[in-house]
């Protein structure tokens, strides 16, 4: 029962995320984004996140970060450093 309760909340809070990258701001989205790493374990949807966002707003131009690919590593890269970041922190020691 727990765990339906725990699945139906992240569910309702992924589809929340995504209307949310489509309706607000991109900074609402990341905020939510960075919320859902610390309140979810294995948040992979930080990353299709981080993707659907440079899709929608970035501008083509001669920077690094421009590329596709580029800034895809950039969000993985981030990612795995959010989620080492949080396996340190207190609060979330096992």
């Amino acid at each position: 029962m727990k765990y339906t309760i725990f699945i139906m909340s992240r569910v309702i809070f992924d589809i929340v995320l995504f209307i949310f990258v489509f309706i607000f701001p991109w900074w609402v989205s990341v905020l939510l984004s960075l919320i859902g790493i610390f309140a979810f374990s294995n948040f992979y949807e930080f990353i299709a996140v981080g993707v659907i966002i440079f899709s929608l707003y970035s501008l083509p131009g001669d920077r690094i970060i421009s590329f596709p690919i580029i800034f895809s590593l950039a969000i993985i890269v981030l990612y795995i450093i959010i989620q080492i970041i949080r396996d340190n922190i207190i609060l979330y020691k096992k």
